[in-house]
């Protein structure tokens, strides 16, 4: 008798689905479950919340039951989150947020990424939160419009690392993150999704999952825990200013208020019960749409570029042509980027901060023309005086194609021309690279973790990290990955 999520008859029959165990095709198998026929017979009048069901899915999700594709992503998204929170950890916005957690939270025994300081869960999952989204290379979800990566695997190394659960668990907990995380948000009705996109909203319940997870919570214990942290939930104002500043999209603080919940509501405190179903912000139906059949780790995308999502599209397009017709930035006379209103916001060509300049358009495309790539060793206070590349990025121009507006937050497209004596050269990206349509393999992964960590790991501890996240599965307990972290 097997109940799919996301179908009527899983509405009243949560009680059934707390016993059983997924299917690799996502259904649920209820075979051995010990319920007498009395308590069956009362699950008939029940009604069954979608919170209570992405509850039970969060509850009854086996990593060994899991598709591989899923597996294999869980652990994809480890080492890109991993290898960009080790070299975030080396940044401004990373050291001022350490200096802070080592001020004002307790001390315990969880690891900070890049550092030899051990504190709560609370402390470790703001710092290695903060280093994974310093840099703006962590992964992404193109429906979701944010970045669950850097709210969930803090939360999930942290709690994973002080509760001795084991790799297995760890990458259930990441898996179930991500569900929650990504389906909260997408979810989301259209105003509420208009006026609140931050990933800070909706990452602390994802944050919330892993933890849950992780601590083996009952339904009511993870009910309380999910209306505590939606309550308690930073509601970011909006604006271009955001994107000069550290707060960004109050991730590192997305992933304080899901750990921070999840152990209040274990101590006995109490939140608001079906909160996602009674706020009036989700589509309930929308929730729980083909739960345990799609996964939304599989649709995550992976940064090769520091900086806004928004601009990879033109940075993809500028670096084509650049190839295809071997253009050098001094015979660039213009470079008009046309794509979805959103991108329109980025148009700062004169940053004055490493973290301005990942939102802005024109500064990352010279950067891409000029340098060849953007990352880590290109956002640098000297660059952001080159007076080379001041000047070219005054070239960029953006504008809003309407058709390409249409497809936004679907697709990203841009349309790139650039200018120059030669005549002018034009093409447009569809899908920027790293997207699940235009994915990056495993071997360049691979490469973006080691170009990230090598040097601030060394090449020998850097590959010892990349084995040790190729073999979770393997490990008995995360703390061996933990102590890698701490340098």
């Amino acid at each position: 008798m097997p109940i799919t999520p996301g179908e009527p008859s899983s509405r009243v029959a949560l009680a059934v689905l707390s016993y059983s165990q997924p299917r690799r095709d996502g259904g649920f198998d209820l075979r051995g479950c010990a319920l007498r026929q009395s308590a069956l017979s009362r699950l008939q009048v029940m009604s069954v919340s979608a919170t209570d069901e992405l509850i039970a899915f969060v509850r009854d999700l086996d990593y060994t039951l899991l598709p591989d594709d899923v597996a294999s992503q869980a652990r994809r998204c480890v080492l890109d989150l991993l290898g960009v929170a080790i070299a975030g950890s080396r940044t401004k916005m990373a050291r001022v947020s350490t200096r802070f957690a080592c001020s004002q939270f307790s001390s315990g025994k969880t690891t900070l990424i890049g550092s030899p300081v051990r504190l709560g869960e609370m402390g470790a999952t703001w710092v290695n939160g903060i280093c994974a989204s310093a840099l703006d290379m962590d992964d992404g979800h193109r429906l979701a419009m944010g970045h669950p990566g850097a709210a969930v695997i803090p939360t999930a190394l942290a709690v994973a690392e002080t509760s001795g659960a084991s790799g297995r668990d760890f990458l259930a907990a990441v898996v179930a993150g991500y569900e929650m995380a990504v389906r909260v948000s997408v979810s989301r009705v259209p105003d509420y999704k208009a006026h609140h996109y931050s990933t800070g909203i909706w990452g602390g319940l994802g944050s919330v999952a892993a933890a849950g997870k992780l601590l083996q919570f009952d339904r009511q214990t993870f009910q309380h825990a999910l209306g505590i942290a939606a309550a308690h939930g930073p509601f970011p104002p909006s604006g271009v200013f955001l994107y000069n500043s550290m707060v960004k999209e109050v991730i590192g603080w997305a992933g304080v208020i899901g750990c921070s919940s999840a152990f209040l509501a274990r101590e006995g405190f109490t939140g608001p019960e079906d909160t996602l179903d009674r706020s009036g912000r989700y589509d309930t139906t929308q929730l729980v749409e083909n739960l345990g059949r799609e996964y939304a780790i599989l649709k995550t995308y992976f940064k090769p570029y520091a900086s806004c999502r928004w601009s990879h599209s033109a940075i993809d397009g500028v670096l084509e042509l650049a190839r295809k017709h071997n253009l050098r930035p001094e015979e660039v006379e213009e470079i008009h980027v046309r794509g979805f209103r959103e991108a329109t916001r980025l148009c700062n060509d004169a940053p004055t901060t490493t973290v301005a300049a990942q939102y802005s358009i024109p500064f990352s495309v010279a950067l891409a023309l000029s340098r060849g790539r953007i990352g880590p060793g290109e956002l640098t206070e000297a660059n952001l005086q080159d007076q080379g590349l001041l000047q070219l990025a005054r070239k960029v121009r953006v504008s809003v194609d309407p058709e390409f507006d249409r497809l936004f937050p679907d697709k990203t497209v841009a349309k790139v021309t650039i200018h120059t004596g030669r005549g002018a050269f034009a093409t447009t990206v569809e899908y920027p690279r790293g997207n699940p349509e235009n994915p990056l393999s495993d071997a360049e992964l691979a490469e973006k973790f080691r170009s990230l960590t090598v040097d601030v790991l060394g090449e020998e501890r850097s590959a010892e990290l990349k084995v040790a996240i190729d073999h979770l599965e393997q490990m008995d307990s995360v703390k061996r990955l933990a102590e890698l972290l701490a340098f």
